[in-house]
Parts: structure tokens; sequence; C-alpha cells
């Protein structure tokens, strides 16, 4: 089982990013996907779209798994892996997480995975405005990630050039893509997303 760890802040768009990767790898790679779906208030959001789009979904409610309820993630992964053996398994944490440190709690805990990815999701038009009211946990939330995909190019917002600036003076080592996930996304960009070791 692969895992694809996805990071971002509220609204910069997680949910329409997986539910186009899950498409790439269900129907043009026949592979199978399961969702495990963070969310800090006690009803998910997104599970809908999800389940709609004919993925299999576990919700983990009443914190961050970050810092609140990792042994629930473990055991959802180890559910997961037991009982639908899928191809991949896509976690998309909530908005407020660092996902890093998740990134290492899976590393150091779990043993049912053969390929681990973090995906950070970045906005491009409230680049400058997260950055300045919410600088710790942005760059929080960018540290440690295998790939960036700076989303909405297609919206006015900060320059492109001045946000990758900014990415690699928080790390110099980050890899970025730049794409709309409001429209079909490249396939160059799906397989950049699912390329995973």
């Amino acid at each position: 089982m692969r895992i694809l760890l996805f990071g971002g802040f509220l609204g910069s768009g997680k949910t329409t990013t997986i539910l186009q990767v899950a498409k790439y790898l269900t129907t043009t790679r026949q592979e199978t996907v399961a969702i495990v779906e963070n969310e800090i208030g006690a009803a998910g959001v997104d599970d809908k779209l999800f389940s709609d789009s004919g993925l299999q979904v576990k919700r983990l409610f009443g914190g961050c798994v970050c810092c609140q309820i990792t042994s629930d993630l473990i055991s959802a992964m180890d559910e997961i892996h037991a009982t639908i053996k899928p191809d991949w398994l896509m976690i998309e944490m909530t908005g407020l997480a660092y996902p890093s440190k998740t990134a290492k709690m899976i590393k150091k805990y779990s043993r049912v995975y053969s390929a681990f990815k973090t995906v950070t999701i970045v906005d491009r038009g409230r680049w400058s405005e997260l950055v300045a009211m919410l600088k710790p946990l942005v760059i929080g939330q960018v540290e440690g990630s295998d790939l960036i995909v700076l989303n909405k190019a297609d919206l006015a917002g900060d320059d492109t050039q001045k946000i990758e600036r900014d990415l690699r003076e928080i790390d110099a080592n980050l890899k970025v893509v730049i794409t709309s996930a409001a429209k079909e996304l490249p396939v160059t960009i799906l397989e950049e997303v699912v390329c995973c070791e």
C-alpha cells in the first residue's frame, strides 16, 4: 500500500486535488484507492464528495491527527490495509495540521506501507495574506514536504516566482509544480503527485 499524505491550509484545494488524483489512479491506472479524511469538527464536509465518487472513506473526527489522534490514524491504516487492501491510501489532513509531524509519526509507527509521499497544496491567491497572518503554520505545513502543488495559478494573487522564492527560503530542496486544480490536472502533474518511492 502506497501512501499519499495531503496537507495545506483550509481552502487551498486539497479535496479537489485528491479527487482528481484518485480518479486518475482508478480509471487510467486501474488501481484501488482508499481515503482517510481528518476533520476537526464532529462531521465531515468532504466525505460525501469522496463517497459520491465511489471511493472508500474512513473519517477521523475530533482532533488533528498530527497532535491528538495519532493512535486512531495508525489503527485506521492497519484496518484499511487488512480489510480493503488498496493500492493507494490517501490521507487528507485538516487545514490546520503540520504534515511533516504526521509523516514522521507514520514512518515511526506504521509497517503497512511500501512507499510514502507528503504533498502540500499551497494557495497562490492567498499566499501573502496567509504568511502575514499565520506564518508559523504556513511554514510548518510546507517544511518537510516531498512535493508542493502551487495551486490556483489561474487566480489573481502573488507573483508565482515570488512565491517560489519564498518557498525555497523555507526549504531549498522543495520540489514545486504549478497548476490549477479547478481545471483538469495535466497528466504530467498527476504523475508527479503519484511518483512515490
